[in-house]
């Protein structure tokens, strides 16, 4: 059974109120704006409704690569070869972007996976996915695999490019899990989306994602585009040791789509800013526990708890703790029993793991006794 406790009057102590701020909006069909270190969402449009992936595909073709690389499966010095169909149509012939690798030459995997990040490069996703995998559908199926694992519940994808397939679906909560794997699992590769540029085959291209360029602190991630669901984009933008994660989708122009991206990665660090909610080794609340030699035990955050809110008026945002009670004993101090969730209005805004502050041994016969009857008459687990 879900147990809530409400925090509401607490949590305002905390974090004041002030005058209205400008609001964050978004002239995209579909937004999403999260803080990363603390997972505010500080902005959420239609982010469950799906769309064609197009050059979101490539992070999870680059997370199934990472992913093979960390198992000992790969290593950057393994070389494939360009197949004729991989050139054909992912390389200069299909006039798409391309690393320029040329048929039958032999490329090393880390060669490759810059193509893929720096260059948007449908040759070297082909290429990889075949030398790994064997061909594009047995690659994609791992891409399948891997999307369920973390969660992507909303996600199909039909090949390692995000060439258009009617089946191929995504969402922006879907792509922000994505990121959030790639950053948290293969960190050593995330300098790779900030390369300015990449070289092979004597061609010197650009990075692909403008934003490197145009707004300060960026640090990738990839722009698409979709003739059905039209341009987007997801960017990480850092500063002041502040990471924004500002995803996107719809819109019905580049212009429109740089425009809103970075009014949406500016309002971010403008009018939010972070506040802690309860210092490191405050007690927030307790649980019930059932069988144990207590009845409950005091909760608290493993670090400071930090939220990013609005600088202005923060009276919709309400804290609960929630938890599947009974928590049953043994409970050891440091064990992750519940969560804060904060909610501004009807959705989620941000939910921090929350420990046992105290041991909760095993009651003898009399405690579990106790716990026993209050849960026939009381109801209370």
């Amino acid at each position: 059974m879900r147990f809530v406790a409400l925090l509401c009057f607490y949590l305002f102590a905390v974090i004041g109120s002030a005058a209205m701020a400008g609001a964050v909006e978004s002239a995209a069909p579909r937004a999403l704006v999260v803080e990363v270190d603390t997972g505010s969402v500080l902005y959420e449009k239609r982010a469950d409704r799906t769309f064609a992936p197009a050059n979101f595909a490539k992070l999870m073709t680059a997370a199934v690569v990472f992913d093979a690389l960390a198992a000992g499966e790969i290593t950057e010095e393994t070389v494939y070869t360009v197949s004729e169909q991989a050139w054909r149509t992912g390389g200069a012939p299909a006039r798409v972007t391309t690393m320029f690798a040329a048929v039958k030459s032999s490329v090393p995997v880390g060669a490759l996976i810059r193509g893929l990040i720096v260059s948007y490069a449908n040759d070297a996703a082909l290429v990889l996915a075949e030398g790994l995998a064997g061909s594009p559908d047995a690659f994609t199926k791992r891409m399948n695999d891997l999307a369920r694992r973390i969660g992507m519940s909303d996600s199909r994808f039909m090949n390692p490019t995000g060439y258009p397939d009617p089946e191929a679906r995504t969402s922006l909560g879907d792509v922000v899990k994505l990121v959030t794997y790639l950053r948290t699992r293969h960190p050593g590769y995330s300098a790779l989306y900030t390369l300015p540029e990449f070289e092979w085959n004597k061609i010197r291209q650009t990075n692909k994602t403008p934003f490197l360029r145009d707004l300060a602190g960026t640090e990738g991630l990839v722009v698409a585009y979709d003739e059905a669901d039209g341009f987007g984009a997801v960017v990480l933008v850092r500063r002041d040791g502040r990471s924004m994660l500002v995803a996107a989708s719809g819109y019905t122009s580049l212009t429109q789509r740089d425009a809103d991206v970075r009014q949406l990665a500016e309002s971010a660090f403008k009018d939010f800013a972070r506040v802690t909610l309860f210092e490191a080794d405050t007690v927030i609340t307790t649980v019930r526990v059932f069988g144990g030699t207590v009845t409950r035990v005091p909760v608290m955050g493993q670090t400071p708890v930090q939220a990013t809110l609005p600088v202005g008026d923060r009276e919709a945002f309400r804290a609960r703790v929630i938890y599947e009670g009974p928590v049953r004993a043994p409970v050891k101090q440091g064990d992750t029993v519940a969560a804060l969730e904060i909610r501004v209005e009807d959705r989620v805004y941000q939910t921090v793991p929350l420990i046992a502050a105290a041991d909760v041994p095993v009651g003898d016969l009399t405690d579990r006794a106790r716990d026993g009857l209050g849960e026939l008459l009381l109801g209370w687990w």
